[in-house]
């Protein structure tokens, strides 16, 4: 049953609206003594109102173009990627916790292993394309449906190698609060860069806009409206839409280890009759894993475009959140389709004008085959040891965050060529494998510090210097 009615969720939109609650917990992270941050829209206020500098604000070019952020604002965006991070994912903690793939483990391992390694490639390639470059790599998402240079990928650039990977460390006491601070300013720089030129309209993050994510060229949504089959809820079209929707979403968690790295929602654009749409990307093969052989009579992305009709949810608000998932309330939005598409992109780099649609009536030789990798898939996800499946989380991580924009770079065979050694783990992170499995390091601290956001220790603005790095190992 739908929850018809009138559609609130412009409301939203207008000035000082506090948006709605999507769960009834509040942040406090290093605001210890002062009133709890909610999650949403007023959550996101009163995070800009506590920062010390401007740069949670709309910032200009000349900004982004800058080399380094003070302390200040390194802190600013640590305290605000924080609450961002519990925001889209305190509600989801359990999905860290999997049959099959050691999911919580991997991730830990793997938000370490790109805080030590990715200050290396991000400056390799701001010196190579230069700072605009870096911009012009975000602003390329504008007129591209099945990219990776997403909003989940972009926001793990700084949430995860910076929030999460420092956070990490620093539970486990292997670097202190004012290690790193040159490290994470160029993690944060390209963060910020690539995000602004996406965007373009001065902020960086979605819940900046009220989880809007309305990035793309007019002439893009046109390309997708103009393949749209409007349908009834329970027709054939309707079913047929939904499910493939259902099954490639599926598969593409599969391929990128239980992960959100594998799709990826834009929007949501308003249309002329008052209906939403929403751009969808579905990663059902990603080539570049050996695991992913079982995917290779599949293209590399299906994109749907997904048409919602407000008024026949009621629908009271909606987020595009930072990791790419749309979330609304009422909460299930499936009732609420009225109309779809989909269209096929078979390679990661294939021209915008080579990207087809599929008509809805002949979706089930594609459905044959994505139900045939996803059993591929585990039946090879079963047989391999817990070793090899953390190793392989840890790649589907590190690799796959910065993968989009080593490739836009030019940069992708360069540097997985043997000079640079990125498919290795550092030896530190090697170690930790041995010890984040002591005194429930996985299970207990690192969902307490990172969920909680009392792990993301700021800079000491009298100590910290903005060229430190770390030292000494000792």
């Amino acid at each position: 049953m739908s929850a018809s009615g009138k559609a609130e969720y412009l409301k939203r939109y207008e000035p000082g609206d506090d948006g709605l609650r999507f769960q009834n917990l509040e942040y406090i992270g290093n605001f210890k003594g002062m009133p709890g941050v909610p999650d949403g829209i007023k959550g996101d206020r009163m995070m800009r109102e506590r920062a010390h500098s401007k740069v949670l604000e709309k910032v200009s070019k000349e900004d982004v173009l800058k080399d380094e952020f003070t302390v200040d604002e390194l802190n600013d965006l640590n305290n605000y990627l924080a609450w961002n991070i519990w925001d889209v994912l305190v509600m989801r903690a359990t999905e860290g916790a999997s049959g099959m793939i050691p999911r919580q483990e991997y991730e830990i391992l793997a938000f370490m292993q790109e805080f030590y390694r990715y200050p290396q490639f991000m400056r390799m390639m701001t010196d190579r394309i230069g700072a605009q470059g870096v911009m012009d790599i975000g602003a390329s998402a504008k007129k591209e449906i099945g990219t990776k240079i997403n909003c989940v990928h972009d926001w793990c650039l700084g949430a995860v190698a910076f929030g999460m990977g420092r956070c990490g460390l620093l539970a486990l006491e292997a670097i202190g609060p004012n290690d790193y601070v040159e490290e994470s300013n160029i993690i944060l720089k390209f963060m910020q860069r690539v995000l602004w030129g996406k965007r373009q309209d001065g902020y960086i993050l979605n819940s900046q806009d009220n989880y809007r994510c309305q990035i793309h060229d007019q002439s893009v949504i046109d390309q997708v409206m103009s393949q749209v089959v409007d349908f009834e809820e329970g027709s054939e079209d309707y079913l047929r839409f939904t499910k493939f929707n259902a099954t490639a979403e599926l598969l593409a968690f599969f391929d990128h280890y239980d992960c959100r790295l594998g799709l990826g929602d834009t929007g949501p654009y308003p249309l002329p009759d008052g209906r939403l749409l929403i751009i969808r990307d579905l990663f059902v093969n990603e080539p570049v894993y050996h695991w992913s052989d079982v995917c290779d009579e599949l293209p590399h992305c299906y994109s749907l475009g997904v048409v919602i009709d407000p008024d026949k949810l009621g629908l009271r608000e909606i987020r595009v959140n930072d990791i790419s998932t749309t979330f609304t309330i009422p909460k299930n939005y499936i009732p609420g389709i009225t109309g779809g598409a989909i269209f096929v992109r078979e390679l990661h780099d294939t021209p915008m004008g080579e990207v087809y649609p599929l008509k809805l009536t002949e979706l089930e030789p594609h459905l044959d085959k994505i139900r045939t990798a996803t059993v591929k898939m585990y039946d090879k996800t079963i047989r391999m040891p817990r070793r090899e499946l953390l190793t392989n989380g840890i790649w589907s991580y590190y690799v796959d965050m910065l993968l989009p924009y080593l490739r836009k770079a030019g940069l992708w065979e360069e540097v997985t060529s043997p000079k640079y050694d990125f498919w290795e783990i550092d030896q530190r992170v090697a170690n930790y494998y041995y010890e984040i499995t002591k005194r429930n390091f996985v299970q207990v601290t690192v969902p307490q510090k990172i969920f909680s956001g009392e792990g993301y220790l700021p800079f000491d603005g009298n100590e910290a210097d903005l060229r430190f790095s770390k030292y000494a190992w000792i």
